[in-house]
């Protein structure tokens, strides 16, 4: 039992610094992501949906909506912005005739990768730093912490409480 009391500081300790320390990394990805898009003459929207053409392969306009949370109709408008400036083409899609699938541009990944080079390469030295069980074990955090924050933005998107 007394071993119980004499961890809850310690474990309060480190819930704070964990908090802190999401926040710090929160803020430092979104003003990474400004300025990037800024760069490249994209919107943060723009950006991340097109991070999500990226990963997901040839997502359809349905399947971006729900990802994102956003609208059918607004998704159209970001990705009628994207494919103007040469980020996006839309194709038929491979599995399913009927739909339209989106597809990034190699000349648009080539643009926004270029100015991921110094953080990937210093994201690389910090890796190296940790054991493989330690780098399994943050990545499996930041995966569950990201699916809750996604399901969170929808809630918020779906006017959920």
């Amino acid at each position: 039992m007394s071993g119980s009391t004499q961890e809850e500081p310690a474990r309060t300790e480190a819930l704070g610094a964990l908090a802190d320390s999401g926040r710090l990394l929160s803020t430092a990805m979104v003003l990474f992501h400004t300025n990037l898009s800024r760069r490249v003459g994209l919107g943060p929207t723009e950006e991340k949906v097109l991070e999500l053409v990226q990963r997901h392969g040839h997502p359809s306009v349905s399947e971006l909506a729900e990802q994102t949370g956003l609208a059918k109709n607004s998704i159209s408008d970001v990705l009628d912005r994207l494919e103007s400036k040469g980020f996006v083409t839309r194709e038929p899609h491979p599995r399913d005739g009927r739909k339209v699938a989106i597809v990034a541009t190699e000349e648009g990944i080539a643009r926004i990768g270029r100015l991921f080079i110094g953080m990937m390469t210093r994201l690389g030295q910090l890796n190296a730093e940790y054991r493989t069980e330690e780098l399994a074990l943050i990545a499996e955090y930041q995966r569950r912490a990201a699916e809750i924050q996604a399901a969170e933005a929808r809630n918020l998107a779906d006017g959920a409480t």
